[in-house]
């Protein structure tokens, strides 16, 4: 029963901590106190040490020897690698699936832009509620493409290496509905091309989509500084 407990406790601490740094709500740089942690989830320092040891292995958390443990900040080095991976990966897997297209494919690429338009198009929503939803909205769309290319495996090989560009993807649509409708077009356009086998467009299409908000950099370091590792 104890080993239930302990491992709940973790999952929350994790899970927890995790969505915090990914929405930015605790800022790079911050300083990660255990005893703090432990009293917040009114849990032993054991759980919260493995959540550490677990945000370390994703780059999300460091640790200072002699000082502390920290928020990593953005690493563009990193975000700029994991950039030129996506771009080589998803374009060819989204010609595997061009060549291959059907209604049903369609159906369900289209459901999932319905989706991302009634978000754009929905006022109740605070800023913050909407970048959220809508981030998740983008990853549902983009998952989709791999499942119904045939390659699930590297949804979970991204994942697993994606941490600094989900914080980075926070500033992308942030309070920003126009940021959000330009990506919802440009997946619609993607589908479009998808469908009448634009192989040369699609990779024009790609390019633009996965580089634009990194293009934008200096923009977003100069109002946030201290949030970034500067290029290598």
């Amino acid at each position: 029963m104890n080993q239930v407990n302990t491992s709940a406790s973790y999952e929350v601490v994790y899970s927890t901590l995790k969505k915090r740094i990914l929405h930015l709500e605790l800022i790079p740089g911050t300083m990660m106190s255990e005893i703090e942690i432990s009293k917040e989830f009114s849990v032993s320092r054991t759980p919260v040490r493995d959540a550490f040891k677990a945000l370390v292995s994703e780059g999300l958390l460091e640790v200072r020897p002699h000082i502390g443990t920290f928020v990593t900040l953005i690493d563009l080095d990193k975000i700029s690698d994991l950039l030129y991976i996506r771009e080589v990966m998803e374009k060819a897997i989204i010609k595997d699936l061009a060549l291959s297209f059907n209604p049903s494919q369609e159906f369900k690429l289209r459901h999932l832009l319905h989706t991302q338009q009634s978000l754009i198009e929905n006022p109740l929503l605070s800023n913050q509620e909407f970048a959220m939803e809508f981030i998740k909205c983008d990853y549902d769309f983009h998952q989709t493409l791999y499942t119904l290319a045939g390659k699930t495996s590297l949804i979970s090989y991204f994942s697993s290496i994606n941490s600094q560009y989900d914080r980075f993807r926070t500033f992308l649509n942030f309070e920003n509905r126009a940021n959000a409708d330009k990506v919802y077009h440009e997946h619609l356009s993607l589908l479009e091309n998808i469908k009448i086998k634009n192989l040369d467009e699609l990779d024009s299409i790609l390019t633009h989509h996965i580089y634009d908000g990194f293009n934008n950099l200096n923009t977003l370091m100069s109002e946030y500084p201290n949030y970034f590792k500067t290029l290598g």
